[in-house]
């Protein structure tokens, strides 16, 4: 075993991962993908969501463009702004996107700490 591993405790060794999902093979989200949609639903404005996840207005719109050519159809309902205030909310694919993922990712952190326990022990 290595010097470094075996001077450390194995018990404050931890999995960590990062997945995301492509469409025809082409990168459609990831977490901060997933984070920003939580957050327009959230804020329900795409300025503030922005600000959550810590991108600009320009970068949350390029995502959503980005997103919205990959999978043929709208993210986003928008409503613009002015005296009314404006706004923006999931469309049906995207909060059916955010809630596979949100399952998914939860399955895979699970999956991945069993098998981090089953290797630690061998």
């Amino acid at each position: 075993m290595p010097k470094a591993i075996r001077s450390a405790a194995i018990s404050d060794l931890a999995p960590r991962h990062k997945v995301w999902l492509t469409l025809d093979g082409s990168f459609l989200m990831g977490p901060n993908y997933l984070r920003f949609l939580r957050a327009v639903d959230e804020t329900g404005t795409i300025r503030q969501a922005g600000k959550v996840v810590g991108w600009s207005y320009r970068t949350c719109l390029n995502r959503i463009r980005r997103m919205e050519g990959i999978l043929g159809t709208k993210v986003l309902e928008t409503e613009r702004g002015g005296s009314t205030g404006g706004g923006a909310r999931l469309s049906p694919e995207a909060r059916r996107l955010v809630t596979i993922f949100d399952h998914w990712q939860a399955d895979v952190a699970r999956y991945s700490r069993q098998a981090f326990r089953k290797a630690v022990q061998r």
